[in-house]
């Protein structure tokens, strides 16, 4: 019965507070050393021995989880030093930027979800301590099931901030009122909100 009223309580008070609402999803919205690789052209999904290496090594699959060992700034472009599961083996490498995703606490929650991804993620985790992952320092910016054509990265808005989004309930995305992509959604499927972008990702 206590923890019944408590859990009415913490409902009331998100409901009745955006403010402490944001406040209690800001761990959430912490990054984690994980990411999602994601790319229209599967080719792009290639995975370098090295960042300096032209010939790729292996190839991921559409929104294959990886564990982050890494960044490094080559060539004027972000990579990103991986580590990921191909079959049954652990691999390691190193994947371009621009197609890839480091996830929140909330984007892990959501994508570990599901039984595959959570095996995935066990293994992952089981290997770090060979070699312990090290956090992303710079702020993350993707969602857990990124857009078609991934953005240029921008410095993250406090999540104090609100901003208009508008989601396509048949896709689970969200998007700026002003992308492209919004225009595409069929009234049926559109839905908008001032939900900050943290709440929106941790319900998937």
């Amino acid at each position: 019965m206590k923890r019944l009223l408590s859990v009415l309580l913490l409902i009331s008070l998100l409901c009745c507070s955006p403010a402490l609402a944001d406040q209690l999803t800001e761990p959430l919205s912490q990054g984690v050393p994980f990411g999602v690789a994601h790319a229209e052209d599967r080719s792009a999904l290639a995975v370098y021995s090295s960042t300096a290496a032209r010939n790729a090594t292996d190839q991921l699959t559409d929104y294959q989880l990886c564990a982050i060992l890494g960044t490094k700034q080559s060539g004027g472009a972000l990579w990103y030093q991986i580590r990921y599961i191909s079959g049954k083996a652990t691999k390691e490498g190193y994947i371009k930027g621009n197609v890839f995703y480091p996830l929140t606490l909330a984007g892990l929650i959501t994508v570990a979800a599901d039984a595959k991804v959570g095996e995935t993620l066990k293994t992952l985790i089981s290997q770090s301590k060979a070699d312990p992952f090290i956090l992303v320092a710079a702020a993350p910016t993707a969602t857990p099931r990124p857009t078609a054509t991934p953005k240029p990265k921008t410095t993250a808005a406090p999540s104090s901030v609100r901003k208009k989004y508008v989601l396509n309930t048949k896709t689970m995305k969200f998007h700026l009122p002003n992308c492209s992509e919004a225009d595409r959604i069929t009234q049926k499927n559109r839905k908008t909100t001032c939900s900050t972008r943290e709440t929106l990702i941790a319900q998937g």
